[in-house]
């Protein structure tokens, strides 16, 4: 298996960078931060039903979060679901980051946006953050040993 170098990571760190932008603008203010992210979680892609399933649920999140990937063209679709909206928009913003990308990609390009976002959100939250994106990883590792 050969890992994505840095240089191949910019379309997951531009979309970071984006994250990070519409969160955090120069005249950040915090009760405009948690509005930003409920209205994120409001952009959810549709979860099918069928999806909703102990082996798609991420142990460690607050509230019930569910996670679906499927891999087309080389690249990982993730799908989340969870009725906590302040969640909702975090794993949006996590799926919406990651989805498209190669599974290389997602086991090597860092979460970088979660550091300074975990900073405005509860324990809870940010463990939950840290537990999707390690089932994230962990779909893309079993894209990856499909493929081998």
């Amino acid at each position: 298996m050969i890992l994505t170098t840095p240089s191949e990571h910019k379309a997951c760190l531009e979309k970071q960078e984006k994250a990070v932008a519409l969160l955090f603008p120069e005249n950040f203010v915090k009760d405009t931060f948690y509005k930003q992210l409920l209205q994120i979680g409001r952009t959810a892609k549709p979860f099918p039903k069928e999806f909703l399933t102990k082996e798609n649920l991420v142990l460690g999140c607050q509230s019930d979060l569910y996670l679906h990937g499927e891999f087309k063209n080389n690249a990982v679709f993730f799908f989340t679901y969870t009725e906590a909206l302040i969640s909702s928009g975090v794993a949006v913003l996590f799926s919406d980051i990651y989805s498209g990308e190669t599974p290389e990609t997602i086991l090597t390009c860092k979460p970088l946006f979660f550091e300074k976002l975990s900073r405005h959100l509860s324990m809870g939250r940010s463990r939950g953050g840290e537990s999707l994106f390690l089932n994230m990883q962990r779909i893309a590792v079993q894209y990856l040993a499909r493929k081998t």
